[in-house]
């Protein structure tokens, strides 16, 4: 996730990107387009992300849900900070990069080609419901459930 800022303007739009550009190399596949809504704020975005090659989708005007993927983190990420009150911008930023570590590595979804975007160690079989685990976090309003093998 990027970061968070209270104006949003070109300098710091660019540097997310360039940011973005740096980890490129560490994804598991090449990334080959972004999508995005058609907010001015993304212009400096799109020069930097397009100088390494990878298109630029904008989605349809008044049409939210052609960006799926990133409708479901933010509506993921409304849910819980409605439970919270941030106690100043560190402590909103903490709870954003749980939010973002739950939505990628404890929530199992799939991406293209059904490759699973993060290691997920899934069981080969169904677990035992006594070695059934739960870890919970932000006071209980994350919660990811999985087999303890230890208990097995």
């Amino acid at each position: 996730m990027a970061g968070c800022t209270p104006n949003p303007g070109d300098v710091w739009t660019s540097q997310q990107a360039r940011n973005f550009s740096m980890i490129l190399d560490e994804l598991p596949q090449k990334c080959r387009y972004i999508i995005h809504d058609r907010d001015k704020n993304f212009l400096p975005f799109d020069h930097v992300i397009e100088a390494e090659g990878i298109k630029i989708v904008k989605t349809p005007p008044h049409a939210p849900m052609c960006n799926a993927f990133a409708e479901r983190f933010v509506r993921e990420a409304r849910e819980t900070l409605n439970n919270i009150i941030p106690l100043g911008e560190s402590h909103f930023r903490h709870v954003l990069k749980r939010i973002e570590e739950h939505h990628n590595r404890e929530r199992p979804h799939q991406g293209i080609d059904n490759i699973i975007p993060f290691h997920f160690d899934y069981p080969q079989k169904p677990a035992d419901p006594e070695t059934i685990r739960c870890k919970s976090s932000l006071g209980g309003l994350l919660n990811h459930y999985y087999a303890d093998k230890k208990a097995a």
